[in-house]
């Protein structure tokens, strides 16, 4: 066997071992220490007001732990403020809407009757799905208006649950602190227990993964936190119906790649043009102009120069996460494309280093 052909080989064995791992790690290791890994991210984050206090500001210079405690209660005030006020307003929106099922079943069977009708004389130009469709639209209206009641229903039972996701985020900002507190102490502790000649490598993988890895988070958040608020404030301006909660919905929806903003925004104004509300559907349709627009003009700055990763790859990295890991595979399909992409720079793993003629 050639070289070549064992390099090869033992590229793919270590390719092959290296996404096991990764799967096997967030499928099953990271639901039972996520408040630690949230602590990590956290700790990430505000690191930099950290630094900013610890290093002097004028005159002023704070001690680590003071500072580590000052921005992450600063950070937690801010965001359980937000929190409150968010979660009120959505479930008093939630509330209203599941009221106003009834009306709205009654106004979709209506408009799908008015267009059967309306279609009648010309049935053979359709295609067969969709005369199909407008002769059982009762039946199929009412079970995708159960599913929907039932999604509603179960964002209700997320609310019940918010007792334990706090009780998870209390846990992560305590790690936070300790981590942010004791980071240098930390590394050389873990570093102290590799290798001599393996330290130096982990010490540059470590920078790089979370170098990529934060700036991806980094700039996703900062994406979908602009998506989330201009539609939220868009939806109000325009007297939209339900402007919080559709405004996070489509924050949500920013997450998909491809699909977008516009899995909300596009149904949302072909059923009020349908409905007879022409205006605002056409408010809708400007407003996810004006959000793609910007959002076109943000993302090539705030995620692709901060990643490294090339966007077919993020693509492709997401739609496997998805594929194998569900709804958090978004995100964390690209977070081990970027660490496999940290370790082979690295040298830690070595793939594919035969030379090309």
């Amino acid at each position: 066997m050639s070289d070549s052909v064992r390099v090869w080989l033992w590229s793919l064995a270590a390719l092959a071992g290296f996404l096991v791992l990764s799967y096997a790690a967030v499928r099953w290791v990271l639901p039972l220490v996520l408040p630690f890994v949230l602590g990590a991210v956290l700790a990430e984050f505000v690191n930099p007001a950290v630094d900013f206090l610890v290093r002097g500001a004028g005159r002023l210079r704070v001690p680590r732990a003071l500072a580590s405690a000052v921005v992450l209660l600063a950070g937690a005030g801010v965001l359980g403020g937000l929190l409150v006020l968010g979660v009120t307003r959505a479930v008093i929106e939630i509330q209203a809407l599941v009221q106003a099922l009834p009306y709205y079943y009654a106004a979709v069977v209506d408009l799908l009757s008015r267009l059967a009708r309306e279609l009648g004389g010309v049935p053979a130009a359709l295609p067969e799905a969709l005369r199909s469709f407008l002769t059982r639209n009762p039946e199929q209206v009412q079970r995708l208006l159960g599913e929907v009641s039932g999604a509603l229903t179960a964002i209700l039972q997320v609310f019940a649950a918010l007792p334990a996701i706090l009780t998870n985020l209390l846990i992560a900002f305590v790690a936070a602190f300790f981590l942010s507190r004791d980071r240098e102490a930390m590394g050389r502790f873990f570093l102290g227990l590799l290798p001599p000649e393996a330290r130096s490598k982990v010490r540059q993988a470590k920078a790089d993964v979370w170098n990529t890895a934060m700036g991806f988070l980094k700039g996703l958040f900062v994406l979908v936190t602009v998506t989330t608020v201009l539609s939220v404030t868009g939806l109000t301006l325009i007297g939209a119906d339900y402007a919080l909660l559709m405004g996070l919905l489509v924050g949500l929806a920013d997450v998909v790649p491809i699909v977008g903003p516009g899995a909300v925004y596009l149904p949302w104004a072909a059923v009020e043009f349908l409905s007879g509300d022409g205006l605002m559907a056409l408010k809708l349709v400007a407003l996810y102009a004006g959000i793609v627009g910007v959002r076109q003009i943000l993302e090539p700055k705030v995620l692709g120069e901060h990643t490294g990763l090339h966007p077919l790859a993020i693509l492709l990295s997401m739609y496997l996460g998805f594929r194998l890991l569900g709804g958090w595979g978004f995100i964390m399909g690209p977070l081990i494309a970027a660490l496999l992409k940290s370790v082979v720079g690295s040298g830690l793993l070595p793939l594919f280093r035969s030379p090309v003629d």
